[in-house]
């Protein structure tokens, strides 16, 4: 294909994108089928068809079979709910013992509610006490294999990092009552546990990697750390110097023992961590992949090279790593990192639609409605209706819908990416309540921020929320990423969108010195006259051409770099004398022309402050614009040439400046019509 021919696709994709984000499936379609003539064999635009006809198939069947009835209208926030059911899980598991499945639910929490203090304070307590669990472990465990100088160094730890912890006191009358290996673990045949830890402690004294298993889905913790042989060595000979540090542990637990017991102070909950000095490090690579994002506990890993991010840190507890990439299945590996381990791991991720999973529904009753139970709803996958409440799909996007007589819900376009079993609840609607359902495209790798009229409701990749009738102001923000607005009537259609966030241009800046003035052209267009405040390009290669009418024209290639300010000054280079013609009765002069000031605003209208800005608040810069000046100071004509803030301030700028009025440009004692350049400055808060 050309290149001509690839720019053109490209536009169309643009013009679909929009289009779908507007809620016009129809043209959406129309215009992707006409960039597929142009490019046949471009399997992205397929898939894509592909998604919207599947979206359109089902909208259509599920209008068909719309019904309502008169209920009361009310706000329902679907999220908090759950986030709700999650703390009380949490606990649960807690008080179960289970502090790993409590730092799941906490996690899932967080991920809802990133902001709730509540949460954060949570999950540092239960980090601790599963930290805590796994350094007691390893002392049983150790005591048990006859290591009792590791045990101590253990528990020395565990009393670094709460020095009240409640399970000191078992794990030092185990080491007091420690006698020595079990005939088995001396033996190392009996129980299989001091024997095979030989290879792996040898392994890892001499600075190698551990042989460990590759990541592929939700992956189970690591194995704890292994003896070495001279600490094997060192237990044999039953050295007194093990049972002297141990004295000294005893001594320090009993001290805060008494001191709390005589004081009668309450037990406080671990505050103040010490961590480890030496961190894991683990390298994820993912190749062949674009766009590829990875989390570590849901906060994002930055990408060193194309595919490569590396994980570090001091927390020893299990961890969550999400690897995601548009159009791919998402990867969920769950391993516990030990202190001072380094690994790499070469991930494969499998396109959407290679696996199923298992979904189950379930449905939300308008507040104050009875239950119809369950044998009166129905539940529907991409327009088919499905036995019962559950179903195996595939991997990919899908449409959900319930169906109860007399009641209505609003389709919902789902992409089902996770490699787990999940729950979907439909929200039953009130007469005079409708469902706004916003989520990331594919394309758009991470987590958004969604907000209704200001009002930030939900962080991650979906938000839906069941609302009354009305109008609403609709706001999706990324860090880096274009935002998206829009204000929307919401009525018994509800409103559905899949908003793709662009990356924001990263734009570098041309200078051109003041001196000799002169009219700058970049590429051919006049984007100002000298001296400026420069004009933003994005990055790539620029033919400027710079004019002054007392000097030759200075015409020089440009490199933009994203960033950053290249600056210039005018070669000024005085014109040749033109030759004298001369003849027997006439003689030629040259004529010279009449230089050109510029024209200057003697009054300027401020600017209003768009709505989307407004909502957005914290913009400050510059709007840069070029204005035609007739020879009466009045604006011909306005363009935009640098706009940095979006969100509607450079429509904001040039509705102001139309209204401005300059002195003219002069040539000699003549005004003339002239082209300058102004920069409009927003400050909103």
């Amino acid at each position: 294909m050309s290149a001509a021919g690839s720019e053109q696709v490209r536009k169309l994709l643009q013009v679909a994108r929009k289009q779908i984000q507007q809620g016009e499936r129809e043209g959406a379609l129309d215009t992707y089928r006409k960039a597929l003539e142009l490019d046949p064999g471009n399997q992205q635009i397929m898939e894509r068809i592909n998604i919207v006809e599947r979206e359109i198939a089902a909208m259509e069947k599920f209008n068909r079979s719309r019904s309502s009835r008169a209920h009361s209208a009310g706000r329902n926030i679907s999220s908090s709910g759950f986030v709700d059911d999650c703390i009380i899980r949490s606990d649960e598991a807690m008080e179960a013992g289970d502090s790993v499945r409590a730092l799941q639910e906490l996690e899932r929490a967080k991920r809802h509610d990133p902001d709730n203090a509540m949460i954060k304070k949570k999950i540092s307590y239960v980090r601790m006490i599963a930290k805590i669990d796994g350094l007691a472990d390893m002392v049983r465990s150790r005591l048990k294999s006859g290591d009792p100088e590791f045990a101590v160094e253990n528990i020395r730890r565990i009393f670094d990092s709460w020095p009240s912890a409640p399970v000191l006191e078992e794990l030092l009358e185990l080491a007091e009552s420690y006698q020595g290996p079990t005939e088995g673990a001396a033996a190392g045949t009996a129980t299989g546990t001091a024997a095979p830890a030989a290879p792996a402690a040898a392994e890892r004294t001499a600075g190698t990697e551990p042989v460990k298993e590759k990541p592929s889905g939700r992956k189970t913790p690591r194995t704890g750390m292994p003896v070495t042989a001279s600490r094997r060595a060192e237990r044999d000979s039953g050295g007194k110097r093990i049972y002297a540090i141990m004295g000294v542990v005893v001594l320090l637990a009993a001290i805060i023992f008494a001191a709390i017991k005589l004081f009668g102070g309450k037990e406080p909950e671990p505050e103040v961590v010490v961590e480890p000095t030496e961190p894991f490090t683990e390298t994820i690579v993912v190749p062949g992949i674009e766009n590829v994002s990875v989390t570590l506990d849901d906060e994002p890993v930055d990408e060193v090279s194309d595919g490569v991010f590396v994980l570090s840190d001091t927390l020893f507890t299990q961890r969550m790593v999400t690897v995601s990439a548009p159009g791919y299945e998402t990867m969920v590996w769950e391993p516990t990192f030990q202190e001072g381990v380094t690994g790499t791991d070469t991930l494969t991720l499998d396109t959407l639609g290679t696996s199923s999973l298992m979904v189950s529904f379930g449905y939300q009753m308008p507040e104050g409605e009875e239950d119809p139970g369950a044998d009166a709803v129905t539940f529907m996958v991409d327009g088919e209706v499905i036995e019962g409440s559950s179903d195996t799909i595939s991997t990919g996007q899908h449409v959900f819908q319930a169906m109860i007589e007399g009641y209505r819900t609003m389709p919902e376009s789902v992409l089902v990416a996770e490699p787990e079993d999940f729950t979907h609840t439909h929200n039953v609607l009130a007469a005079q309540q409708s469902q706004i359902t916003l989520q990331l495209a594919g394309d758009t790798p991470g987590n958004a921020t969604f907000y209704i009229d200001g009002e930030r409701v939900a962080t991650g990749r979906r938000m839906s929320q069941v609302l009354p009738f009305g109008t609403y102001y609709l706001q999706v923000t990324m860090e880096e990423r274009e935002g998206f607005a829009v204000t929307i009537d919401l009525d018994e259609e509800g409103y559905s969108r899949t908003v793709s966030l662009e990356e924001i241009a990263q734009n570098g800046t041309l200078m051109v010195g003041p001196e000799p003035w002169s009219n700058v052209y970049v590429d051919g267009t006049l984007v100002g006259t000298t001296p400026f405040g420069g004009v933003e390009l994005e990055p790539g290669t620029y033919t400027v051409r710079l004019s002054n009418p007392d000097f030759q024209d200075d015409v020089r290639t440009v490199e933009i770099t994203a960033g950053e300010t290249t600056s210039i000054q005018y070669n000024a280079v005085a014109l040749e004398e033109p030759d004298v013609v001369e003849d027997t009765l006439v003689t030629v002069e040259p004529v010279e022309e009449l230089p050109i000031s510029q024209p200057f605003p003697i009054s300027q209208t401020t600017p209003s402050v768009p709505s989307q800005a407004r909502a957005r608040g914290d913009i400050h810069g510059y709007v840069t614009l070029s204005v035609l000046v007739g020879t009466d100071g009045t604006v011909q004509e306005v363009t935009i040439v640098s706009d940095p803030l979006g969100l509607g301030c450079g429509q904001a700028a040039m509705d102001a400046v139309r209204n401005w009025v300059f002195s003219p440009a002069m040539q000699g004692d003549q005004p003339v019509e002239v082209s300058t350049t102004v920069s409009v400055r927003f400050d909103i808060e």
